[in-house]
């Protein structure tokens, strides 16, 4: 009897073991998808006021001599004004991309990674012989 008692014992040692270790992987893997994410909505965030800004130089960028080396003074008052823009963008942009990560550090949540499905269909090896001819 003694001997299945210490069997018992082990087991459920072993068994609360497991589970404490499968707690803590899951907890790691929320950690991870919420960091995952905060990563992928900043790249987000960046990429769009970047690319925003670089539509506006396409665009308008003559006005101020975008891409010359000397510039008119009008050009020059136009530099200005673009900087200060471009400086307010930025900073307006860079200060809801930290708004949007701290909303998202409120939240637990789990990445539900790519998923691959493969379709797998029969095939007749006569067909396959009949091709070969």
């Amino acid at each position: 009897m003694e001997r299945v008692s210490k069997m018992e014992d082990d087991y459920r040692a072993m068994k609360k073991l497991r589970d404490e270790i499968k707690k803590k992987n899951e907890q790691s893997y929320k950690e991870n998808s919420k960091n995952r994410l905060i990563t992928n909505v900043e790249k987000k965030f960046r990429t769009t006021m970047i690319g925003s800004l670089a539509v506006f130089e396409k665009y308008f960028g003559e006005l101020w001599g975008h891409g010359k080396g000397e510039l008119t003074q009008e050009q020059r008052d136009f530099r200005e004004l673009w900087e200060e823009a471009r400086t307010d963008i930025l900073n307006n942009g860079n200060t809801q991309m930290r708004i949007a990560q701290e909303e998202i550090a409120q939240y637990t949540m789990t990445w539900n990674r790519y998923k691959t499905n493969f379709i797998v269909t029969e095939q007749d090896p006569r067909k396959e012989l009949d091709k070969d001819e």
